[in-house]
């Protein structure tokens, strides 16, 4: 890591009142789940997968996928087609 680097984890575990390890494990979690929402809305939005395969990519369900591409102003792409198959898969 770099200096600049390793400032900022120390002033985060500083800040938080917990070690190095702890806000870096922290962190890299937020980090990574924000990249995976991130790049599942991506694919999303370019027709690559639907709401079902950007929600399986996310860890997250169909309805807090929908949440945070709402959220983000990504919903769009989202059709009744879609919306049919999203209802066949939760029954």
């Amino acid at each position: 890591m770099s200096d600049d680097e390793l400032d900022l984890v120390e002033r985060l575990a500083e800040a938080r009142g917990e070690s190095r390890s702890d806000a870096i494990r922290q962190a890299l979690r937020r980090g990574a789940r924000e990249e995976l929402i991130r790049v599942a809305l991506q694919r999303y939005q370019d027709g690559t997968v639907g709401m079902r395969g950007a929600a399986a990519l996310a860890g997250l369900t169909i309805a807090e996928m929908m949440a945070e591409a709402n959220d983000r102003g990504v919903l769009s792409n989202y059709d009744e087609a879609d919306l049919a198959d999203d209802v066949d898969a939760l029954r």
